[in-house]
């Protein structure tokens, strides 16, 4: 593999100037039909010219040029792939926000297993922790509730699979979630994605873009929040992930649907459309006649806008049918 620390990404014709790309997360904002899509579609064939493989997590089934996964059917995995109790105890704590009590008792009683364990493991022996008072049973119950929404239907044939998802983050491909119920597919999202962290965190990538991950509707795993609340799971994976030469492009309508401190720490910003308002949440104080140069893109032109409110046009050429089959 070719290993670079800067990517030049040829998005369209001259003479509009190539986007040059480092270590740092990049946003696609717009609204529906605007061309989002075409946008990460061409960013994505750059990025395979330098033999940097791509995960989309493709919450609408938009990406048909790419080798394509469907949970239930052809993508299964163990979510739990560990022989490290404290491995499985963060990733559920993590995507469930289980509170102390609730860490507490399945703890225990991933204690009488044996690893590796899989998710209908997990549940079997939670179900036989014994509990002392009406407390302890009442976290045990809610615990299971959580527990089994993962263990049910397509998301259960996908999560209780034999091996760690790692082969998700090695060669270019598509997770199809339109297979999935709408609740659902964050929540797998974010179970990918923490197997994501856990994979790169555990190779030496200082500095240097070795994989990238799409996160379309990234409002499900960016939530807005307010500024005194915690941050979540997904936010945090989002800031981490860059540390280790993952470049995320997250896709979303709005800049106002996404966590503040996740647009302030991406690197780039592609929008397909804009108000002024917009701009100067980004910080951008631009005059009048700035403006209105940019306004009222065409389709097919992005406003690029990079490190202290760096702002440029570029002319995004269309996608290609097919793309490393």
């Amino acid at each position: 593999m070719v290993i670079r620390s800067k990517i030049k990404l040829s998005l369209g014709s001259l003479p509009f100037p190539r986007l040059v790309i480092d270590q740092g997360h990049m946003l696609v904002v717009g609204p529906t039909g605007s061309g989002k899509t075409n946008t990460v579609k061409v960013v994505l064939e750059e990025l395979e010219k330098n033999e940097v493989p791509s995960l989309v997590l493709d919450f609408h089934g938009e990406y048909d040029e790419l080798p394509r996964v469907t949970p239930g059917e052809d993508l299964s995995f163990n979510m739990l792939a560990t022989q490290e109790i404290e491995f499985i105890v963060d990733i559920l704590s993590s995507v469930f926000q289980v509170s102390e009590p609730q860490w507490y008792i399945l703890l225990k009683a991933l204690k009488r297993g044996k690893p590796p364990y899989r998710l209908v493991d997990v549940i079997s022996l939670l179900e036989e922790e014994a509990v002392r008072d009406w407390r302890e049973y009442e976290i045990k119950s809610a615990l299971l509730r959580r527990l089994t929404i993962l263990n049910e239907g397509t998301l259960g044939k996908t999560l209780n699979g034999d091996n760690p998802p790692s082969f998700l983050f090695e060669k270019t491909v598509a997770v199809d979630l339109s297979r999935l119920p709408v609740r659902y597919r964050g929540l797998l999202s974010l179970i990918i994605l923490k197997h994501l962290y856990d994979y790169v965190t555990s190779k030496t990538r200082p500095g240097r873009i070795m994989h990238a991950t799409v996160i379309e509707e990234a409002w499900n795993i960016l939530t807005y929040r307010a500024r005194w609340e915690q941050p979540t799971i997904g936010e945090r994976l989002f800031l981490e992930l860059r540390k280790y030469g993952e470049l995320v492009i997250a896709v979303s309508q709005r800049l106002d649907d996404l966590s503040e401190r996740a647009v302030y720490n991406s690197r780039y910003i592609l929008l397909t459309s804009f108000t002024q308002l917009e701009l100067q949440k980004l910080g951008c104080q631009l005059q009048a006649s700035e403006l209105l140069k940019y306004t009222k893109l065409k389709r097919g032109v992005v406003l690029c806008i990079t490190e202290n409110c760096r702002i440029r046009r570029l002319k995004v050429r269309g996608a290609k049918r097919s793309m490393h089959r």
